[in-house]
């Protein structure tokens, strides 16, 4: 049996984690906001988002050197280079790779400031809103600070 690593992005409160965790079944999710919960308390902390994604990314690689079935992470990936690096893991691992995509669940961008439970501003969702790549095999695998 081949593993899977099963990407879901999209807009924050569009459902992503309620989703991950209901196909779950005994497969681990990952994701970026499990760095900022303390003591049961989702604390953001801005200037550490890098070593939040790190984190995350690191718990990835582990859990698909370990797992014969798969693995979950739920993250907005707005763009294909945020999913590079999970790209890249699941090729080293011989994983298949399955994208869902929530984008916007339906919802527009003051709904989804009220339904998430991160508090992201309405601001910030519309700017994720303006960067989204809907074909992200498409996009640029490279980050924007080190493309020319």
């Amino acid at each position: 049996m081949q593993k899977i690593l099963t990407i879901i992005r999209g807009l924050p409160g569009s459902g992503k984690s309620s989703y991950a965790e209901s196909i779950r079944g005994n497969n681990p999710v990952c994701s970026a906001d499990d760095f900022f919960i303390i003591n049961g308390v989702y604390t953001f902390d801005g200037s550490k988002l890098g070593m939040a994604h790190a984190d995350c990314q690191s718990r990835v690689n582990a859990a698909l050197s370990t797992t014969d079935s798969g693995v979950i992470v739920a993250n907005t990936f707005t763009c294909r280079w945020e999913m590079e690096p999970y790209l890249s893991m699941a090729e080293n691992h011989n994983a298949r790779v399955v994208v869902i995509d929530h984008f916007d669940g339906g919802m527009n961008d003051a709904t989804l400031a009220s339904t998430n439970v991160h508090g992201v501003p309405e601001s910030s969702i519309a700017a994720m809103r303006a960067r989204w790549e809907h074909d992200w095999r498409a996009g640029n695998p490279v980050a924007p600070w080190l493309r020319r």
